[in-house]
């Protein structure tokens, strides 16, 4: 019998199967409460940049310049998160329709080209912060090197994120457990199988 643990380890995972599950899962929450609070940041200081500007009369001059910056860091943060859940957007309708040996290996050949041009973003995203040292951002007046520094953290979490993932996919047998978050197939076999639940299904009336 197999029981799944509150993180989706189930009894069976051992060695670097269960490594894997730790460490996507522990990346999992150490990243989501800094987008989360950049989230609520960038929207207080729109909210608040809005109000100066139409309210006092009295534009804050950095306000636009910081919300943008914290948006990137929060959208490049959130892309390791939809890596280690399998959010991301994509066409599985021909691969799902292949044989299971066939779909997993492309599966894997996908995921190589992403980690290699994950690999490439990393190494030339430090390159492209370091040479952010010198510039000085418009009107916050910082370092550009720490807002640069958004695109190679992302690459490189989303690396970690992807190897954890890659692992986890070689004892998969399902298709849908390697393209989809368990969410999306939930709702997807919700659909295709019609099950409506305790929801009742209205009778039409007599005429």
């Amino acid at each position: 019998m197999i029981t799944n643990s509150p993180d989706g380890a189930n009894s069976e995972e051992r060695g670097i199967f269960l490594l894997a599950r730790k460490v996507g899962n522990g990346l999992e929450r150490m990243i989501e409460l800094p987008v989360f609070i950049l989230s609520i940041l960038m929207t207080a200081i729109v909210l608040l940049g809005v109000f100066f500007r139409y309210v006092v009369r009295d534009p804050l001059g950095w306000s636009e310049e910081l919300s943008r910056y914290l948006m990137i860091w929060m959208a490049l943060l959130s892309v390791a998160l939809c890596v280690w859940r399998h959010e991301h957007v994509g066409v599985t309708m021909a691969i799902k329709k292949l044989p299971r040996t066939v779909a997993k290996t492309l599966i894997f050949v996908s995921n190589g080209l992403v980690m290699y041009f994950l690999l490439v973003l990393t190494r030339y995203g430090f390159r492209m912060a370091e040479g952010g040292k010198a510039q000085l951002s418009t009107a916050l007046d910082t370092s550009m090197e720490w807002w640069l520094m958004a695109v190679p953290v992302s690459a490189l979490l989303c690396m970690i994120m992807l190897s954890c993932k890659m692992v986890l996919d070689v004892r998969r047998k399902n298709i849908d457990e390697m393209l989809m978050s368990e969410d999306i197939i939930d709702t997807v076999k919700r659909e295709e199988g019609l099950d409506f639940g305790d929801v009742p299904l209205k009778e039409a009336k007599p005429r």
